[in-house]
């Protein structure tokens, strides 16, 4: 059997495994890459998070009078630093320095172990991660240069989700900005990962079972009580077993199987695995922008975004937009196929469509300039 489902099992992994590979190779400037001087001010920062982790970032402020609106960038799921860098591309600067042009200020993170930040990613789950991010808002509301009644969230995959979660517990959030979100429930959206997995290698029939059935026992292990030592003795015999083949070559995924079982145990995969979309976009009263790529396998937006919509038409927000981009990928670039595998090999970090859609949307509302403004 070929070992392509570990691009699946672990769902939300898979742009954070591959951020990782392609980072140990040689990194090659991408031309959307910000070269100062820059006409925005950029400061490095720290902010110590609520259980005392100190977390190192950048803010870019617009220059001129203030006090300007504010964003606070959410990366993808794994340890990404704040650029949300793979193999020169740098989405997050790309994105900060297109909204300090347009007025609207930045704030970015590296993640818990990553970077200058302390503490350990994947013993965090998703709570932890959006306290994380209201730390930072807090931050930013006492900053001079910062407007504290105009601030929001955004955030690319599981990090939309994250900035849906800080938005709807931070008291008057301005806005929230999601960027190929998760829409489906954690099981679902794993099961659809799969199909569309097993369709884009062209796996069918028995084989095609054959991983469906994988599927199901490794499903059927981890979503049983994490703290139950019959779990952990189940999860163990599979890993040593046909579960071996599930295991991707990723750098930051635990050698031993000891290991392997704390990862899928513990509170960030479980965070994964059970995360419920509808007490989140649900809950929304701030306007929301919902952008999904039309070549994305990951997040597919005729399943994903067409959930948050129904979430959103149902939530207390009378402001939302939700827009799909036909030929971007999971990270909004212009894509051929839409597969991880073509995410270094592109040029473009980010589309400039999007980067426009998401500057003149703000603009609209009353944050920062048009596209094409000063």
């Amino acid at each position: 059997m070929r070992t392509l489902l570990s691009l699946v099992v672990i769902g939300s992994l898979i742009a954070a495994g591959y951020f990782w590979h392609v980072n140990r190779q040689p990194p090659v400037v991408k031309p959307q890459t910000p070269q100062p001087p820059f006409s925005y001010d950029v400061d490095d920062v720290t902010v110590t998070a609520r259980d005392g982790v100190t977390l190192a970032g950048t803010i870019t402020t617009p220059q001129g009078d203030g006090p300007h609106p504010a964003v606070i960038l959410l990366s993808v799921a794994g340890p990404d630093d704040r650029d949300q860098s793979y193999r020169g591309h740098k989405s997050f600067q790309v994105i900060a320095d297109a909204l300090a042009r347009q007025g609207v200020a930045a704030a970015r993170f590296d993640d818990r172990g990553a970077g200058g930040s302390g503490g350990d990613y994947f013993a965090a789950d998703w709570n932890t991660l959006k306290e994380d991010a209201l730390a930072i808002r807090n931050m930013l509301a006492a900053d001079p240069r910062i407007d504290a009644m105009r601030i929001g969230f955004a955030g690319m995959s599981e990090g939309g989700a994250i900035a849906a979660m800080a938005a709807r517990d931070a008291p008057g959030a301005a806005f929230v900005i999601l960027l190929s979100a998760p829409g489906l429930p954690g099981e679902a959206a794993l099961k659809l990962q799969l199909e569309n997995t097993l369709n884009a290698y062209g796996i069918s029939g028995e084989e095609a079972d054959r991983y469906r059935v994988l599927f199901t026992e490794f499903i059927s292990i981890v979503t049983s009580d994490p703290q139950a030592e019959e779990t952990r003795t189940r999860l163990e015999a599979f890993l040593k077993g046909p579960g071996r083949a599930l295991i991707p070559p990723y750098g930051f995924m635990p050698k031993t199987v000891e290991g392997q079982i704390d990862l899928f145990l513990g509170p960030w995969y479980q965070s994964n695995l059970h995360f419920d979309p509808a007490p989140v976009y649900g809950a929304l009263a701030s306007p929301v922008l919902a952008i999904g790529g039309g070549l994305d396998p990951i997040a597919p937006p005729a399943h994903h975004l067409k959930a948050i919509e129904a979430l959103l038409a149902q939530a207390p927000t009378d402001d939302f937009s939700v827009q799909r981009l036909d030929g971007l990928n999971h990270l909004l670039q212009e894509a051929d196929t839409g597969l991880p595998t073509e995410y270094a090999k592109l040029d473009n970090t980010i589309s400039e469509d999007a980067l426009a859609l998401i500057a003149d949307w703000l603009a609209r509302r009353g944050f920062g300039t048009p596209t094409g403004g000063t």
